[in-house]
């Protein structure tokens, strides 16, 4: 619906500019942008999309199930210990405010500058570049669909006693969606500049820098929700790994990048214990 709202907003500025002396010529970016958009649309639907569609629609309904109350998830040792040398009753961190409200802000920033560009200047501005845009916010729906159907399933008291929904941290996998989208478009972004690609000094520093600010912020929300203490360590780690896959596994889809979600997983064993180890590089 917020698209459709959108789009209307575009077809009334796009005829208010109209009534310059380049109708015609407005008229034709118009139908450029907007074909552009719908191309995008389409070509971001998946046929997975129709079970996760119906999970996210039903997520609710998943709170009369009796599994509530036989999957319940008592907060592990380290967890107690990390949560008393961190947490505190009362903190309100700003990783803590509503975990839709800054990816919602990026993606109609980046819509509304993407088409703008689109509509009033002579850049080439490709179905490619809105696709990236929906898809990174498909990857924030499916995320949130996760937790949610998990939150509800799974029952596991916060911290501060304020409810069951403490499995897994929402605000921590949804902020490592995005990062981790961001991240991959923008080392792809890279990969195309011709300055950072001659330059392999200037390359690493963008990337040192992009990874730094996206996994900073991203971490940053992990450890408030330690701080504010609203969620176990656990709760965080299994929440950044959810989001980050989600991300990984829709960017592979659709941009076919040279790694995939598995090759951040790796498991090894010395014959007496099994360790995971999970990686990210830049």
């Amino acid at each position: 619906m917020k698209i459709v709202l959108f789009l209307v907003l575009v077809a009334v500025i796009n005829l208010l500019v109209a009534n310059k002396s380049d109708a015609q010529q407005d008229n034709n970016k118009f139908i450029e942008t907007t074909s552009n958009i719908s191309e995008a649309i389409i070509s971001s639907v998946n046929y997975y999309d129709i079970p996760i569609g119906a999970a996210y629609i039903y997520r609710n309904s998943i709170k009369r199930s009796s599994l509530n109350d036989i999957i319940n998830i008592s907060p592990f040792e380290f967890d107690e210990s990390v949560n008393k040398s961190v947490s505190g009753n009362g903190y309100s961190s700003m990783g803590s405010m509503d975990k839709d409200i800054l990816p919602r802000t990026i993606f109609y920033f980046r819509l509304a500058i993407t088409t703008g560009l689109n509509l009033f200047t002579d850049l080439e501005i490709t179905p490619k570049e809105y696709q990236k845009i929906f898809l990174m916010q498909k990857s924030i729906i499916y995320t949130y669909t996760a937790t949610e159907i998990v939150k509800n399933l799974v029952k596991r008291v916060r911290p501060d006693g304020s409810d069951t929904q403490s499995f897994f941290s929402g605000h921590t996998a949804n902020t490592f969606a995005a990062a981790t989208f961001l991240h991959l478009e923008l080392f792809d972004l890279y990969n195309e500049w011709d300055l950072a690609r001659e330059n392999p000094a200037f390359n690493t520093f963008l990337r040192a820098s992009t990874f730094s600010v996206l996994y900073g912020w991203a971490g940053y929300v992990g450890y408030s929700r330690l701080r504010d203490n609203k969620h176990y360590l656990s709760d965080v780690v299994v929440g950044a790994t959810v989001g980050t896959l989600i991300s990984y596994f829709l960017y592979d889809s659709y941009f076919g990048g040279e790694s995939t979600p598995f090759d951040m997983i790796s498991l090894s064993s010395n014959g007496k214990q099994l360790g995971l180890a999970f990686n990210i590089t830049f």
